[in-house]
């Protein structure tokens, strides 16, 4: 087990990070996954003694126990016990560590849990037409019943056990949408968001398309979207989704399909070249999105 004096400052945004803190290598991270601002890590380690600790980064966590947990939490030398049940996870369990916030925590039985670690600056930069990133700071949660984050997580979770990356705008708007759900719910000041209705302007709604069909081939980045258009990713999201009824990755992953459709008529590449030309991960990413929305197979509509 590990100990110190004082408390120690863990960088999450490396991946050699929770090597020195805990016995096990997590299941299954992000790290090889290109996030940006966020990192996700599912963790099954035996009982265990944290030393006392400050990240720099905010832990959004939930809890997925086998079987009950007990975990001793300190903070500022005052104890709290915790139990943790299977039926906890089912219910939408969470817990938010603010970064910088020292704490120490141990258990005595194996434990389970999926982390997220979220950048201060991401968090402030969501929303920056409204929020000084000064004045951005979490609160602390323990056993906090939250469905909103408890869903977000599983996402992003299933996101990494489909093929270990993840589609990048549908990450981010998961992502964007956990930054604005914890400024509003879940920062020490009251932060309110700006409420837009009408969605983009008639000239902002064409240069976000163009801009997407644009670089539907490559590993399109919804920061670069908001960013070409001049606003943050939160109002991005929101103002498209209420132009079009649809959010922003629905769309370009509908375009991809389209030209898809296009290349897959003309019979000049084979579906493996058809899935990275039209800027999916793999022909797997190609086929689960296509029969989506389509309700066939690469393979049978080429052969129609």
């Amino acid at each position: 087990m590990l100990s110190t004096e004082s408390p120690l400052n863990v960088d999450y945004s490396q991946e050699s990070a929770t090597a020195l803190l805990l016995p096990h290598p997590p299941l299954l991270t992000s790290y090889q996954s290109g996030w940006r601002g966020i990192q996700l890590a599912h963790h099954r380690q035996p009982a265990w003694e944290l030393p006392e600790l400050s990240g720099s980064q905010h832990i959004i966590a939930v809890p997925t126990p086998r079987h009950s947990v007990a975990i001793d939490f300190f903070l500022e030398g005052r104890l709290q016990s915790l139990q943790y049940h299977p039926s906890d996870y089912a219910s939408g369990c969470i817990e938010i560590f603010p970064a910088e916030l020292p704490y120490k925590l141990c258990w005595q039985q194996e434990a389970e849990f999926i982390h997220c670690y979220l950048e201060p600056a991401f968090l402030a930069h969501i929303a920056h037409e409204t929020v000084d990133p000064d004045q951005v700071e979490l609160i602390l949660e323990l056993r906090k019943v939250d469905l909103l984050i408890y869903q977000v997580l599983k996402l992003l979770k299933a996101e990494l056990e489909v093929d270990g990356v993840g589609d990048r705008v549908y990450v981010e708007s998961l992502s964007t949408t956990l930054a604005a759900h914890l400024l509003r719910h879940y920062s020490s000041r009251n932060h309110i968001l700006r409420k837009h209705e009408g969605g983009l302007s008639k000239w902002q709604l064409h240069h976000a398309i163009e801009y997407i069909n644009e670089h539907l081939s490559e590993d399109i980045s919804l920061a670069a979207i908001a960013a070409h258009l001049g606003m943050s990713q939160y109002y991005f999201c929101r103002l498209f989704k209420q132009s079009l009824g649809i959010t922003p990755h629905q769309y370009l992953i509908q375009q991809r399909v389209e030209r898809a459709k296009q290349l897959l008529k003309r019979r000049e590449l084979n579906i493996t070249e058809i899935a990275l030309e039209c800027g999916f991960v793999d022909q797997s990413h190609l086929a689960k999105s296509f029969r989506q929305y389509t309700g066939i197979s690469p393979k049978q509509f080429r052969q129609k």
